[in-house]
């Protein structure tokens, strides 16, 4: 398994978060970057286990963050939200996330990681949260300018759910994520840096 690093923990932006006077969402692009058209089986699914990552929740609460999160300017579907007539998810992980590699050997400085295929149908949604494959799914997770103790900053989920669970798609089975990006790892790694 691999872990994705947070930008804070990244050369490239001075281990500091990307924009420490307002942080931005931990997006890390794929190497397909596209965008992967969301059928209504898809938009189901996703729906399905942000309901069962946020049990509490209202169905009025629940739909007004659910349109928070899908709106055209957001970090997933940048300019392909809801109401664009082409909603989409974009190919890309969050830092925080753990994704489980196919081989475990660097590919021209990629690490090719499994994901779920934009063309097959979605995965059946589970009873319980524990029944989703968390190494092809992630937690939205956004940087933050806040310094901890040990000199790190903490890390944070999205503001539209407490539980914002987002599945990793990809045109195919598998993608490419940079080595520079991820650390390697032997178990699930917490999203947060809190």
């Amino acid at each position: 398994m691999c872990f994705v690093l947070w930008d804070h923990q990244l050369a490239r932006y001075n281990y500091k978060p990307r924009n420490l006077k307002k942080p931005v969402p931990e997006t890390c692009p794929l190497k397909s970057g596209v965008n992967n058209r969301l059928t209504p089986a898809w938009v189901e699914y996703w729906k399905g286990i942000l309901h069962l990552c946020n049990p509490g929740m209202g169905e009025k609460e629940f739909e007004s963050s659910w349109k928070g999160l899908v709106a055209p300017a957001r970090a997933f579907t940048n300019k392909t939200g809801l109401d664009s007539g082409n909603f989409g998810i974009h190919s890309l992980t969050c830092g925080g996330a753990t994704h489980e590699m196919v081989t475990g050997k660097p590919e021209k400085g990629y690490m090719r990681i499994y994901t779920l295929n934009i063309h097959d149908p979605p995965p059946t949604i589970p009873s319980r949260p524990s029944g989703i494959d968390i190494t092809r799914h992630f937690f939205a997770t956004t940087g933050s300018n806040v310094k901890l103790p040990n000199g790190t900053y903490a890390v944070y989920g999205f503001p539209q759910f407490e539980n914002c669970i987002v599945p990793l798609v990809s045109p195919d089975y598998t993608d490419l994520i940079e080595l520079s990006r991820i650390r390697i790892v032997s178990s699930i790694q917490s999203p947060y840096n809190t």
